[in-house]
């Protein structure tokens, strides 16, 4: 059988003999380790028995204080600073060699979804957020990609200030933040 990951769209072989007899088997995609069930196509299917169904994790007290923080860290702080222009350069990726201005104080980079998008499967749909706030700081938020946003080497965990000309990636998208005084704009 042909198994596809439903991530990247990867295509494996896998003998069906493997299942050995169990109803179901988790996979790890080995392009973007993405872990996934498929269904054993030799045995009909059922619904899954109350043992079967795995429950969803608790948060856990890490979990929860990070998503607090970054609520609070972008609770009612976006807003676009006069005098300051905001721009996205492409440097890899399908869009390499682009430059995008930021025209909100919010904007979402994804595959599918979000105000840039960028067709790059290893990319998630909705896949980090850059926020510019009132004080002209610009900060990066993961938005649970499979695959993370990393900037500096490092894969994000909360929201991450950027700096005028830092680096950050996305699936294999990798952008330039450009923070120019709109003055000088006109002299370039």
């Amino acid at each position: 059988m042909i198994v596809i990951c439903p991530s990247c769209t990867a295509r494996f072989q896998y003998s069906d003999e493997r299942f050995q007899g169990a109803r179901s088997k988790r996979f790890q995609c080995p392009k973007c380790s993405v872990v996934f069930a498929v269904q054993n196509p030799a045995i009909p299917q059922a619904p899954p028995t109350p043992r079967e169904i795995e429950p969803e994790p608790k948060p856990t007290e890490t979990t929860s204080r990070k998503l607090r923080d970054a609520m609070m860290a972008s609770a009612g702080e976006a807003a676009m600073p006069a005098g300051i222009r905001y721009s996205l350069a492409f440097l890899t990726g399908p869009q390499a060699s682009t430059v995008r201005s930021l025209a909100t104080a919010v904007t979402v980079i994804g595959r599918e979804e979000g105000d840039v998008i960028i067709n790059d499967p290893e990319t998630s749909r909705r896949h980090a957020k850059l926020e510019i706030h009132a004080d002209g700081t610009v900060w990066l938020t993961d938005l649970g990609s499979t695959n993370g946003t990393v900037t500096e080497g490092k894969v994000i965990d909360g929201p991450t200030q950027l700096l005028d000309r830092q680096e950050f990636s996305c699936g294999r998208s990798t952008f330039m933040l450009l923070i120019r005084p709109i003055d000088s704009m006109s002299m370039d």
